[in-house]
């Protein structure tokens, strides 16, 4: 039996299977890129996660001390969170309404994640009845360190003042 040689431009013997091949190519290849979409989006959660911490552990150390201190200190911190990210001070995920119970504990949200931390520190709002939110910008922060007797503990109460009130 003699091979006969075969032309490239004239042989039509896979071309029934390129359709299938192609289909399949552009299905890998939008697989792959939903892959990388999903990572690259986690990695800026988590880049903008360690951004918010770096900028809360000036608040917590400063808290802290102030704590350890006792009441009648005042810091102004400015700090910048960065988009896209909360973060609670004084309260746990969910349980935003057990302060001053979770009153050492904070949180930071950054989309769905939550990332929850402990401190020395007791932190309140100005009004002393509950957590701080900080949302994303720029805050002029105002730590007052304060005994209160019916707790019977110091709380560092965070705010913000504008125009000579609190926000």
């Amino acid at each position: 039996m003699k091979t006969s040689r075969r032309s490239l431009i004239t042989d039509e013997a896979a071309a029934d299977a390129l359709p299938m091949r192609f289909t399949v190519a552009a299905i890998l290849i939008a697989i792959i890129g939903i892959l990388i979409a999903s990572s690259v989006l986690d990695l800026m959660s988590t880049a903008r996660t360690h951004e918010a911490q770096a900028e809360i552990s000036k608040v917590v150390s400063n808290a802290e001390q102030m704590s350890v201190r006792g009441a009648g200190s005042v810091v102004t911190l400015d700090i910048d969170i960065p988009h896209d990210v909360t973060v609670i001070l004084g309260a746990l995920p969910k349980d935003e309404g057990e302060w001053p119970r979770d009153a050492g504990n904070y949180y930071i949200r950054s989309g769905s994640e939550r990332k929850v931390y402990e401190t020395e520190a007791a932190f309140s709002n100005f009004e002393m009845d509950g957590a701080v939110e900080l949302s994303e910008g720029p805050h002029m922060l105002t730590l007052e360190s304060v005994y209160n007797s019916d707790y019977g503990r110091v709380f560092v109460l965070v705010y913000e003042t504008k125009d000579g009130g609190v926000v």
